[in-house]
């Protein structure tokens, strides 16, 4: 299958420049990025999601995944998840299931970007295949597709609790106190005071 019709058409109507990449099939963000040696963050995964039942576009880096309170407070609803199968195919008519562009306007969907996807100036994404992505400027992406940039991305909880692990101080040992050394005090053996007139005499003797 070839790039969906309606973002090609989308994209040179416009006049933006943009690559097409082809690569063997894929079907996750992450082994796509693999395959195309680009860095997780640059590639884009698209994910449809339901806020308040009706549909909308949520875009990240790949690595990442939806923190559905977040996106949820950030569109002003109430209740946020995932949608259907079913219910995406439907939307995304020209496109294979997963391989959805990033451009929820091209379908008449409200489109919810990952601030930290801004850090890059290239981005790679579906191009509604799973043999070929685009890759081309963030800022012509977000000029065309006028999403809401918002903070609804997360790293996946494996990777929350290591950097936890790593954030927490470690505790320092304690310094043993040094052993006390206790110094035995030799007793002074007192000498008997001999007596002078002993002693006396012994000195008269030796004089002799």
């Amino acid at each position: 299958m070839a790039i969906a019709t309606r973002l090609k058409e989308f994209l040179d109507q416009h006049g933006v420049s943009y690559e097409v990449l082809r690569h063997d099939p894929a079907f996750t963000a992450q082994q796509l990025a693999a395959s195309l040696h680009i860095p997780g963050r640059q590639f884009v995964k698209t994910v449809v999601v339901k806020l308040d039942d009706q549909p909308a576009v949520a875009v990240m880096p790949a690595p990442l995944r939806i923190n559905f309170k977040q996106l949820a407070a950030a569109a002003a609803a109430k209740k946020c998840a995932l949608a259907s199968e079913t219910e995406f195919q439907q939307l995304f008519p020209d496109c294979d299931v997963g391989a959805m562009p990033p451009f929820g306007n091209l379908y008449n969907l409200p489109t919810y970007v990952e601030e930290t996807l801004a850090a890059d100036r290239m981005i790679a994404f579906n191009a509604g295949t799973h043999e070929e992505a685009i890759r081309m400027t963030y800022d012509d992406f977000v000029r065309l597709a006028q999403p809401r940039l918002v903070r609804f991305g997360e790293p996946p909880p494996a990777e929350i609790a290591a950097q936890a692990r790593a954030a927490k101080p470690r505790k320092k040992a304690k310094p043993r106190k040094p052993k006390k050394v206790v110094k035995k005090k030799r007793a002074k053996v007192r000498r008997k005071a001999r007596p002078r007139k002993k002693v006396r005499a012994k000195r008269r003797a030796r004089r002799r």
